[in-house]
């Protein structure tokens, strides 16, 4: 066959992606939600659509308009219950709420038709023509055109139709199109309603070509997702164009000899592409994109509990049949895998789905280790070493990527290692399989076969272990910079916090403990592969969806939520006690995924935080407001003036940051041109302007959190322009937001730690095995004395007002002992009281620690009470520099906030405050 022949064989495939990714960019286009249940609702209407047109004999018509009214009343139904609560929900929660979706969907396909293939004859277009001499089957030139044909009526609807402006508005802003009267649940039903039916009516035309099976069918999430992605969730035209060449490609390759494995996972490869051409840096001004989810726990270890907990779990596997001890370890291991979530999504918000796939590789190469009849102990080392560095590449990967890109990406990854490695017979040495010999451990057997109570003890050990380190990593400096960039990427870089280091040694925590459950399960079954059995089953990416979801399920942000997904996950305890047949399992992963989507809605701290939720309550009848939190007053005593001036203080009067010639640009607009000036150790200088004026934008630029187009930044005589942001941070250029961000996943004195802290590598290494607390360095208490913070060091952030976020902000800059202390309107929108305070601690600040401060402001009263000197800047550029008072009576400056308009003299505060 020719090259156009394969090409023209893979249109059926890339017209079924096309209908796939349509219905993926209306459901994001009308909700903003990226719906990864798409192909399992197709699914379901299309078995909808098989068992009304075989099993009961209704015409064709009749069929298809069933099967895709079925995809339109799943929609319709889920966005009446679910979806429609979601519209201020984290990207983090709306994307596992279609997890759950898709967990409950599958479910219901597998309950009603099982998961043997059906094939389904030929319809509407059997047969072929010949277009080019070729011969072209009729099937797939049907889904291309009817791919276009609906890609031409959804561009213009959403371009031309009152409902596309309507939706556009909705999604551009919110809440002004709500202040107009246009609510967002009509065009939310109508595109949830659309999205379903598209996915139907692709699983439908495209079923007589693959046949029908809930396992096959829904990975055509995988392709349509990438295309969508490519096609930024918003362009119909591209998602179809990639979507179609997605299919030919695949089938071309096939059909030139690729291995089966590589062309199987070139959709998912596509998906990756994609991934790379849309991913971007850290989040940038006013992003919406919160990665934040759940709450975590103290990670407090309570020794009597556990000991209870010990011993009870002793008893339970000594006194359990050789099957239930299987059953326990089985438990175990799936903690193991719910853990790695634990760190990954609940600790450092990063949702991926490649846990399984990790586990894979493990088991393989325990297969291989066994073959090769290694000790025991290298066995079970070995494969976690390798998947520790797969763990750390992972990380790198994905470094850039971030919020539903990162789900996407490892959901692509996965495939492609569930495609290419799970199917390898050089891999899993097939027909014959993987074969573990040595099963014994300083001279002690531990074959589950013979020894299964063994095993589970062995098991559970990793477990407990497994757990310890984990509550020891969210109580140490090194879980406070997980939770630091899960809270908020750009604080925790002006904090100097590597954000890509973390991540990466976040995916690297992850990678240990899904390995490690990896090699558990190939110990377990003793083999891996073989013509009996195979492998692969337990480690696609659907199987490390459902793990996700159920680890959200029972409490991703705290350890006990880890352990609990074994419980619950298939094998487990509880789906040995709820067990009543061979559907069994499916009704409780109905259940469960019903349940996620509730849980997600209602209480996104799952089981776990349920069970809590009383404790909190009473905690929080407790009133913050009978402390006494008065900012100091009281001169700094030589001893905390040591403890925060700046490491590397600059002498008083000489220049600490100077700015030459500064330029920043946003795609050819001018936002800062040409801005210069000089500030000195121990001096503020204010920068004032109208809205618009660039100021927020020179901050950006000074402290790396934009490039500089053209220009010099000088800190402490260094040329730091090219400097990233968290390194700028680590030599003492600090500063802080206009929207007050903080680390709400921690208390007040860990936010202050996190500033203080090192960054050192040995904290990665020693978190998860160090069990005594470290001393809170006496810089802490002292930025906490100075700011009013003392009484309230142990409160969660989230629990305080908008003028004790405001301290707190300051507290934890002044706790890293900056040189440089760059202020972005660290008194808007406070009381004239709490701008008092605010000025005070800012003033001091200056003189008393001998800090370089660059504040931005609004509020004129806090400028002549701070700021030694100021610059006014207009459109970008400097338009006047001097003294507070005489600037401000300054006709330019007048007319840059005013226009034409004259303000009374002396009237300063009367057109200054609110610009």
């Amino acid at each position: 066959m020719t090259l156009l022949q394969y090409a023209f064989l893979g249109l059926s495939s890339g017209g079924a992606y096309a209908l796939v990714s349509l219905g993926i960019v209306t459901v994001y286009r009308g909700t903003r939600i990226v719906n990864f249940a798409q192909g399992a609702v197709g699914t379901l209407g299309a078995y909808v659509f098989w068992s009304m047109l075989h099993e009961h004999g209704l015409p064709l018509p009749v069929s298809i308009l069933g099967g895709v009214a079925t995809g339109a009343a799943i929609g319709l139904l889920f966005y009446v219950l679910v979806g429609r609560k979601l519209a201020e929900a984290p990207v983090a929660t709306r994307t596992l709420v279609t997890l759950g979706l898709f967990l409950a969907v599958q479910s219901i396909t597998v309950i009603g038709w099982g998961t043997k293939t059906k094939l389904v004859a030929p319809f509407l277009a059997s047969g072929g023509t010949t277009v080019f001499g070729v011969h072209v089957q009729y099937v797939g030139l049907l889904l291309v055109g009817l791919a276009l044909a609906l890609t031409i009526v959804l561009s213009a609807f959403f371009r031309w139709s009152r409902f596309g402006r309507v939706t556009s508005a909705l999604a551009d802003s919110p809440v002004g199109a709500r202040a107009l009267g246009y609510s967002p649940h009509p065009t939310g039903a109508l595109t949830w309603i659309v999205g379903g039916s598209l996915g139907a009516l692709a699983v439908i035309f495209v079923s007589p070509v693959t046949g029908l099976s809930p396992t096959i069918l829904s990975v055509l999430v995988v392709p349509a997702l990438g295309a969508a992605l490519l096609a930024r969730f918003t362009s119909f035209w591209i998602a179809t164009t990639i979507a179609v060449l997605i299919g030919v490609v695949q089938s071309v390759a096939t059909g030139f000899g690729v291995d089966a494995g590589i062309s199987a996972a070139i959709p998912a490869l596509f998906a990756i592409v994609a991934l790379f051409v849309a991913r971007g840096r850290l989040p940038g001004r006013g992003t919406t994109e919160a990665l934040e989810l759940f709450k975590v726990g103290s990670g407090k270890i309570r020794p009597a509990v556990l000991a209870v907990a010990l011993v009870v779990l002793a008893v339970l596997i000594a006194v359990s049949t050789g099957s239930w001890a299987d059953t326990l370890s089985t438990t175990a291991i799936f903690a193991l895998v719910g853990l790695s979530v634990v760190v990954l999504v609940g600790y450092t918000g990063q949702v991926s789905l490649a846990p399984m796939a990790l586990a894979g590789v493990a088991a393989i190469l325990t297969g291989w280790a066994g073959q090769w009849e290694l000790p025991l102990a290298v066995t079970i080392v070995a494969p976690v070493l390798v998947v520790l560095v797969g763990g750390l590449l992972l990380g790198l990967l994905t470094i850039r990527v971030r919020g539903i890109g990162l789900t996407i990406g490892t959901l692509a990854l996965a495939a492609i290692v569930q495609a290419w490695v799970f199917t390898s017979e050089t891999f899993l040495n097939q027909p014959s399989g993987l074969s573990i010999s040595s099963s014994t451990l300083f001279g002690f057997s531990l074959d589950n076969g013979v020894y299964p109570h063994r095993f589970a003890f062995l098991a559970w050990t990793l477990v407990v272990l497994a757990a310890l380190a984990i509550a020891n990593l969210r109580r140490s400096r090194a879980g406070r910079r997980l939770l630091a960039v899960r809270s908020d990427e750009r604080a925790a870089a002006a904090s100097g916090i590597s954000v890509d280091a973390t991540k990466i040694v976040a995916f690297a925590y992850s990678a240990v403990l899904a390995g490690l459950a990896g090699v558990l399960l190939a110990l377990q079954a003793g083999s891996v592969g073989g013509a009996v059995g195979g492998f692969g089953a337990g480690y696609g990416f659907y199987d490390s969806l459902a793990l996700v979801a159920t680890a959200v399920l029972c409490g991703a942000g705290y350890v006990m939520g880890g352990v609990l997904t074994g419980v619950i996950a298939s094998g487990g305890v509880l789906v040995r006690i709820l067990d009543f047949g061979p559907s069994s399992y499916h009704w409780i992963a109905l259940l469960f995924g019903v349940n996620l989507m509730v849980t997600l809605v209602i209480e996104p701290n799952g089981i776990t935080g349920q069970f809590l939720r009383g404790k909190d309550a009473v905690l929080a009848r407790f009133s913050l407001g009978a402390k006494d939190g008065a900012a100091s007053s009281i001169p700094i005593s030589p001893k905390m003036r040591d403890f925060l001036a700046p490491v590397d203080p600059v002498s008083r009067g000489a220049v600490a940051l100077s700015l030459r010639e500064v330029s920043v640009n946003y795609g050819g607009i001018a936002a800062v041109s040409e801005v210069s000036f000089d500030v000195e150790a121990g001096k503020v200088l204010g920068v004032l302007g109208p809205n618009g004026a660039g100021k927020s934008s020179l901050i950006d630029a000074l402290t790396g959190f934009v490039p500089v187009d053209s220009g010099t930044v000088h800190f402490r005589g260094d040329d730091v322009t090219r400097l990233v942001a968290h390194r700028r941070a680590e030599r003492g250029l600090v500063r802080t937001f206009q929207d007050h961000l903080l680390f709400e996943d921690l208390s007040v004195r860990e936010n202050l730690l996190v500033a203080a802290e090192g960054s050192d590598t040995l904290a990665w290494l020693s978190a998860p095995v160090s069990f005594r607390a470290a001393a809170v360095p006496p810089e802490v208490l002292a930025a906490a004395d100075l700011c009013g913070l003392t009484p309230y060091l142990d409160d969660a952030v989230e629990s305080l007002s908008l003028g004790w976020h405001a301290r707190v902000v300051l507290a934890r800059a002044l706790a890293s002992r900056p040189a440089v202390l760059c202020l972005d309107e660290p008194a808007a929108a406070l009381s004239s009281g709490a701008r008092e305070d605010i000025s005070r601690i800012i003033h001091r600040a200056a003189d008393e620690l001998g800090i370089a401060i660059v504040l931005i402001e609004h509020n004129i009263d806090v400028i002549l009470d701070t700021c030694d000197e100021v610059v006014v800047l207009d459109g970008g550029s400097v338009i006047a520099f001097g003294e507070p008072e005489s600037v401000l009576q300054s006709a330019i400056v007048r007319r840059a906030y005013l226009g034409e308009l004259e303000a009374v003299d002396g009237a300063v505060d009367d057109w200054a405050v609110r610009p």
